[in-house]
C-alpha cells in the first residue's frame, strides 16, 4: 500500500519526468516558469499558505483545471517553486579560493532567506531533484573540490555550512517575531525585571556575565553572522586533509 509520504515523493519526481499533459480544444499556455513565478509572487506577498492551485490559476487568469496539466497538486507545486528560487536567485561566481567561496555562499543563501522568509519552509521540504537544484549541488561542491575530501566530506562540508545559515536566519525572524508580539514598555519592564532579578541571583554565573557584558544586544545580525562564519570556516579548514590546507 503506497503512503502518503510515497505519494508525495512520487509526485515531485513526476514533475521532472513527465511533460505537461496536452489540453484538448483551445486552451492558455503556460510554461512551468510562469506557474513557478506566479506561485512566487503569491508567497512574497501573502505567505506561502496562499499559494494553492486555485490562487496561482488565478493569478494566470486561467482555470484551475488547466492548471494540473502542469503540475499535478500543490506538493508538485511547491517542489517547482524550490527549485525556481535556486534559478531566479543570484549566487555568486566562485574564486578558487574555498575560504572566500564559501562565505560568499552562506552570505547568499543568507540573503536569498531574509528576502523571501517562507523559503526556510520550502527549501527544507525533502529530497528536491529539480534542474536548477541539481546544478546548485554541482556549483557548491566544485567549491570544496580539490581539497583532499572524500564525495562524503565534500557534501557534509557544504551540508554544514547550508544547515547552520537556514538556522541562524531562523533564529534572526524568530527573534524579530518575539519582539514583535510584546509592546516596549512590557519588554523593558517585564522582562528586564526578570532577568536583572535571574542575573543577580548569583545562581547562573554565566547568565549574569551574559546579562551585564555581552555585545550582542548591540552588535548587528550581519556582524555576528560572519564572525560566527569565520570560525565554522576555521574549523572545517582545521580539518582538512595537508594537501587542501596547502592549496589554502
Amino acid at each position: 500500500m503506497e503512503t502518503n509520504d510515497e505519494s508525495v515523493l512520487r509526485s515531485r519526481l513526476r514533475l521532472w519526468t513527465t511533460p505537461p499533459k496536452p489540453a484538448r480544444g483551445p486552451a492558455p499556455s503556460y510554461t512551468r516558469e510562469q506557474i513557478a513565478d506566479a506561485a512566487i509572487a503569491i508567497a512574497d506577498g501573502d505567505g506561502l499558505d496562499a499559494v494553492t492551485m486555485r490562487r496561482v490559476a488565478t493569478e494566470l487568469g486561467t482555470g484551475a483545471m488547466s492548471l494540473y496539466r502542469y503540475v499535478e497538486n500543490k506538493d508538485a507545486l511547491v517542489e517547482l517553486v524550490a527549485d525556481r528560487m535556486y534559478a531566479r536567485h543570484e549566487w555568486p561566481e566562485p574564486t578558487g579560493e574555498w575560504r572566500q567561496d564559501l562565505w560568499a555562499f552562506a552570505h547568499a543563501q543568507r540573503r536569498a532567506l531574509l528576502a523571501h522568509p517562507w523559503l526556510l519552509r520550502v527549501w527544507g521540504i525533502g529530497p528536491t531533484m529539480g534542474p536548477n537544484v541539481l546544478r546548485h549541488f554541482e556549483r557548491s561542491l566544485s567549491l570544496v573540490d580539490g581539497l583532499g575530501l572524500d564525495i562524503d566530506e565534500m557534501v557534509e562540508t557544504v551540508m554544514l555550512i547550508n544547515t547552520w545559515t537556514s538556522g541562524f536566519v531562523r533564529q534572526e525572524f524568530d527573534l524579530v517575531e518575539f519582539l514583535r508580539s510584546e509592546p516596549d514598555e512590557v519588554l523593558e519592564r517585564e522582562l528586564g525585571a526578570y532577568v536583572k532579578r535571574i542575573a543577580d541571583s548569583g545562581e547562573y554565573p554565566y547568565f549574569a556575565r551574559f546579562a551585564y557584558e555581552a555585545l550582542t544586544p548591540r552588535i548587528d545580525a550581519e556582524t555576528r553572522f560572519g564572525r560566527a562564519l569565520d570560525r565554522i570556516l576555521a574549523g572545517i579548514e582545521a580539518t582538512l586533509p595537508q594537501q587542501g590546507k596547502a592549496r589554502e
